[in-house]
């Protein structure tokens, strides 16, 4: 670092080497020691693995030109107000919302996903859980073979998750369309990003919008939104609760501790804790007692609200568990958190998915903000890039295996954080160069998420195909065989999250005397990889078992008909 600022070459330099050592460390995990191909390393190879080398090789090439002519005259920023920064949010939000039609053709891809969607309608018509139609009770797990409560299973279909995403998507979709959700929420978080840049940067105009530019450039961010996930949730209320936290007032505060009970009831209660934690320490290191006293109340109360009582009105409403043990408890919750550490931590590839879904400086520039922290107010508590930095590292640190996601979905909640701290580190650049610098980053991230978006799109579509046929098939019952393409048991669903004829259902979880039963009721189709392989689904190795006797048996029967 110079008298004038750290030289921003560096840092894209160092930049670059880093991605390309730990994208390359993932690779050799996983690839060349025989790590295994789960879902996430299968993403990772098709999309994030090329898209982070031309990435930091651009980072690389682009280094020597952020000098600019003549010494590199500083550019100026626009003031970012309401009249710059709301087309902005609002164009990006529109875009995210058109994405869902032509990138995920109207599609909804995992099992995640779908429930909550499935949830969503029958929230919708009113209800807590939908009913199981008598004559499917005996193909029920079949039907919804994961991800369903066990609370009163045996007679109700309901989703395993806590209700609050599903509801927004239903008051969405008696408003007319229930993927107008994200796209709302992503456009309440970067709105809430907006007003925490101008309260920490109120005379520097550049940093905020570096902090704009970090999100505005995250594919994460984009795609994300264009989806049912509840992580654009958990993003957008993560960033109201640290707005109104800087507020100030007592009774911004209440509002916060309201904004977190309802962000803990999106999926999955323990997500908000994780992002408030770390503010309870600033709190305390600053002597505000009343009020690290008064959020250490609202996690208490989260805890009793979605952990207790929930489960607790389910019960009541639906009837006990039965066909799976219930794990909505404390310990249930924390113990599964651990066992999952212990499993399924995967730093290399989760983390190398985040840096490619995400400005290739993100992370770079949120260290320089790191590593200018003055650690004496820091332990004051007057200087907020601790906690920031805090909940930064908890939400990359705890890379536990996700499945499907674009980016690293489970740090989705502190993407604001880090962009916060990279406008930080963006302050701590030659002035001289940090505008080309912050333009460069942004230039690369575009073309990296075109790349991305594109691969995104080609990755849905032999499933989007799949669904279709599917639906289109004319026949009562179709029966998916689990072995005939990767992760082809999320096709066993509905329509529109309602059940409906096709009734579709997981052939390895049925019985000989079930399939027997559907075969004298019904029209029946099998879908298997003679279906999956010409609409391009990825073929799963074929393992011989119990569903060929099921196959043989419906093949007497004459009822193994082909959907067309």
């Amino acid at each position: 670092m110079s008298a004038r600022g750290v030289d921003p070459r560096r840092v894209m330099l160092a930049g670059a080497l880093a991605i390309i050592l730990w994208a390359g460390g993932a690779f050799l995990w996983h690839l060349t020691f025989g790590r295994g191909l789960s879902l996430a390393v299968i993403l990772f190879l098709g999309q994030d693995f090329p898209a982070l080398l031309a990435g930091a090789m651009a980072l690389a090439l682009a280094a020597p030109f952020v000098i600019g002519r003549r010494g590199g005259a500083a550019l100026a920023f626009p003031a970012p107000n309401a009249r710059t920064v709301l087309p902005l949010i609002a164009l990006m939000a529109l875009a995210a919302w058109a994405g869902h039609y032509l990138v995920f053709q109207d599609y909804i891809l995992s099992r995640d996903e779908e429930v909550a969607r499935f949830a969503a309608a029958y929230m919708k018509d009113g209800m807590i859980g939908r009913p199981i139609p008598p004559e499917w009770q005996l193909y029920r797990r079949a039907i919804m073979p994961e991800f369903f409560s066990p609370f009163g299973a045996g007679r109700y279909w309901t989703a395993a998750y806590l209700p609050v995403n599903s509801a927004v998507q239903a008051i969405f979709w008696r408003l007319g369309d229930p993927d107008v959700a994200s796209p709302v929420m992503l456009a309440v978080g970067l709105g809430a990003l907006w007003r925490v840049a101008l309260r920490l940067f109120p005379a520097q105009p550049g940093a905020v919008w570096a902090a704009l530019m970090m999100a505005f450039t995250s594919s994460q961010l984009f795609v994300t939104a264009m989806t049912p996930y509840a992580m654009t949730g958990h993003f957008a209320l993560n960033m109201v609760w640290l707005a109104l936290v800087l507020h100030g007032r007592w009774w911004s505060h209440g509002a916060a501790g309201l904004v977190a009970l309802v962000a803990a009831g999106l999926h999955q209660w323990h997500f908000p804790p994780i992002f408030i934690a770390p503010f309870i320490l600033w709190m305390l290191l600053g002597r505000k007692w009343g009020q690290a006293a008064f959020h250490v109340a609202v996690l208490a109360a989260i805890v009793i609200l979605w952990a207790k009582i929930w489960p607790a009105f389910l019960i009541d409403q639906l009837g006990p568990a039965t066909d799976v043990r219930p794990s909505a408890g404390v310990a249930d919750k924390v113990g599964s958190l651990f066992d999952r550490l212990a499993a399924k931590w995967q730093p290399l590839v989760n983390i190398s998915r985040f840096v490619a879904w995400n400005n290739l400086l993100l992370l770079p520039l949120a260290v320089v903000g790191v590593a200018g922290i003055d650690w004496r107010k820091a332990l004051r508590g007057r200087d907020i890039a601790l906690p920031l930095a805090l909940g930064g590292m908890a939400g990359l640190g705890l890379s536990l295996a996700q499945g499907y996601g674009w980016g690293f979905r489970y740090a989705h909640g502190f993407i604001g954080p880090l962009c916060l701290l990279a406008a930080m580190g963006w302050t701590r650049l030659r002035p001289d160069r940090a505008a080309r610098t912050l333009w460069a980053g942004c230039l690369i991230a575009l073309g990296m998420a075109a790349f991305l978006t594109m691969r995104a799109h080609d990755f849905v579509a032999p499933y989007a195909a799949s669904h279709r046929m599917i639906r289109d098939s004319g026949y009562d019952v179709v029966l998916i065989d689990p072995r005939g393409g990767l992760f082809v048991t999320d096709l066993v669903r509905g329509d529109d999250g309602q059940p409906g004829l096709p009734i579709v259902m997981n052939l390895g979880m049925l019985r000989m005397e079930q399939v027997e039963m559907l075969c004298a009721n019904y029209s029946v189709a099998l879908f298997d990889r003679a279906e999956f392989r010409p609409l391009g689904v990825p073929l799963a190795r074929w393992s011989y078992g119990r569903p060929d006797a099921l196959r043989h048996r419906m093949a007497r029967l004459g009822c193994e008909k082909r959907p067309f």
